[in-house]
């Protein structure tokens, strides 16, 4: 009978100490889960920044027309400044040393007849260079010549979805009525990856939905020019990736004479916007890190409390093992081990939930998440760090007990 009631009460501080363990545990799986999920958001969002970035062209330099107040307008027809026309590509591509290619592009709006009402397209007209510069891709035809520029010709080039939505309208060598004016398909793009940019610094253009026309021939749409051809944008491109950083100073420059000390114009550097993504989500990542980190500490805590009453609870084992030969090392290192296999269990079992939950936020929510090998990694570290740095005062302290003492304990 004495036996059954040893062996009964054992039985139940077994099963105390394992659900002890379980819910110690539950600290660290929370602050993995936490790590994971958080840096998958922060890779995701930063990988979709620099794709935006890069469809720019990483050896471009972007000059964008800017919206003025009728204020603004005034001082600048006082300063002669015309804002950005088609005068501003030609002289740069003459005075700044390193370009390989210039491209201008001017925003038009113009119903296009024959698409359905409720999608929107976007009208562009280009210089014959626009998709070498931002590497657009002909699925069939060609694009904008420079014959076609110079004779003002009535073509257009299609997006990947406006070809396939204007059914036999949008197939090459058919007729397309823009407004009151019919243009002739010459090319079409291929499809190309589109997502709505995110920073403030873009334009998120879909090419996959513009109509693009001859320069020149959108004068068809505005009779009210004079002497300059305006434009949205022009795009620089330059041979050498070295030489962007100082060709954007001397454009910089040459824009400011241009427009008479007039600042009608937003210049955009793609690198220099890279450089500045990555080094925000490295504030990021420091930033998420932390705040995971906050709750692997409470999850270590709460590790360091089941294992000093643990010690408590073995103590006659303790000196029992210390009887028969073990020293304190052993100790402490029996303590120590069991610390570190409740945080690598509670660390796997948070990884495996923190690549779940990533899966499912961008499922749910639409965000891209990448869940990346040294993100899990980090977070198994610093589980092992965490059961290295809370196992370590118990198992401590279970090396300093007394064996004497220990062996007298009930």
């Amino acid at each position: 009978m004495k036996k059954l009631i040893l062996l009964n009460s054992g039985f139940r501080s077994l099963t105390r100490h394992k659900l002890r363990s379980s819910l110690s545990i539950l600290g660290v799986v929370f602050g993995v889960v936490a790590l994971i999920s958080m840096l998958s958001i922060g890779e995701g969002a930063k990988r979709e920044a620099l794709r935006q970035i890069e469809l720019l062209g990483t050896n471009n330099v972007i000059a964008k027309s800017l919206g003025q107040t009728e204020a603004q307008e005034i001082k600048a027809r006082e300063n002669l400044s015309r804002g950005l026309t088609l005068d501003d590509a030609d002289r740069l591509k003459i005075m700044v040393p390193g370009i390989f290619l210039v491209a201008a592009l001017k925003e038009i709006e113009a119903e296009i007849i024959g698409g359905p009402v409720e999608t929107a397209y976007q009208l562009a007209a280009t210089t014959e260079n626009y998709n070498r510069v931002k590497n657009l891709e002909i699925s069939q035809g060609r694009y904008i010549s420079a014959r076609d520029q110079k004779m003002k010709n009535l073509v257009c080039v299609l997006g990947w979805d406006i070809a396939r939505d204007l059914g036999q309208q949008g197939r090459l060598g058919s007729k397309l009525r823009i407004e009151d004016t019919v243009f002739k398909v010459v090319g079409i793009l291929e499809k190309r990856h589109w997502s709505k940019s995110k920073l403030p610094a873009l334009t998120s253009r879909n090419y996959n939905r513009c109509v693009f026309i001859p320069l020149n021939s959108s004068g068809v749409f505005d009779r009210n020019w004079r002497s300059a051809i305006p434009v949205s944008e022009i795009s620089v491109q330059f041979r050498d990736s070295g030489e962007v950083i100082q060709g954007a100073a001397v454009i910089e420059s040459a824009l400011t004479r241009f427009h008479h000390q007039v600042k009608d114009y937003q210049l955009i550097i793609p690198q220099e916007l890279i450089r500045e993504a990555q080094q925000t989500q490295k504030i990021f990542n420091i930033v998420l890190g932390g705040i995971a980190g906050i709750s692997l500490l409470v999850g270590g805590i709460g590790i360091m409390n089941i294992m000093l009453a643990t010690v408590s609870e073995r103590t006659r084992e303790i000196g029992i093992r210390r009887a028969v030969g073990a020293n304190q090392r052993d100790i402490a290192v029996q303590f120590l081990t069991e610390a570190i296999i409740l945080t690598v269990t509670g660390g796997i079992i948070g990884s495996i939930l923190g690549c779940a939950i990533s899966i499912f936020i961008s499922v749910l929510a639409g965000w891209e998440t990448v869940v990346t090998g040294w993100a899990v990694v980090a977070a198994l570290g610093m589980a092992i760090i965490v059961g290295v740095i809370f196992g370590f005062y118990p198992a401590y302290n279970a090396a300093k007990l007394d064996p004497i003492q220990a062996l007298r304990n009930e």
